[in-house]
């Protein structure tokens, strides 16, 4: 192999060598850096593991409780639906009560004035005749 060559040769190879040396150097505290990001986002998941348990059992019951208000709420208003069904059956009863009630009364009395209508004038057409008859 020619001289020049195998020195042109030695010195790529301690150059690249020297480029590695150098890429190692700075690699290694990135290296490090990465294993302190790696250790604390670890610790990090820890911490929220160890406070999304208690805040994932206050949810559990606060949506207990939720569901126990919604049912009672639920309840509540069939109670009132069923009062206000009440209500109007009442209404309607009470109604046809009222229309009963004037049925059965009212037209008996109109009758009843209409006959003591006819007995006054009546009345009225004989006091009449007796008081002429007796002038």
């Amino acid at each position: 192999m020619n001289p020049t060559l195998a020195t042109l040769l030695t010195i790529s190879v301690t150059f690249i060598a020297a480029i590695l040396v150098l890429v190692l150097i700075f690699f290694i505290p990135v290296l490090l850096q990465v294993r302190r990001t790696a250790h604390e986002a670890e610790k990090l998941i820890d911490s929220v593991r160890l406070q999304v348990a208690p805040v994932s059992r206050d949810i559990a019951a606060i949506s207990r409780e939720v569901k126990s208000v919604i049912q009672s709420i639920h309840r509540q208003v069939d109670r009132v639906e069923g009062g206000i069904e009440t209500v109007h059956d009442m209404a309607v009863r009470v109604k046809e009560f009222q229309l009963e009630v004037k049925r059965r009364i009212e037209e008996p009395l109109l009758q009843l004035a209409a006959v003591l209508g006819g007995v006054k004038r009546g009345v009225e057409a004989i006091s009449s005749i007796f008081c002429r008859w007796m002038t």
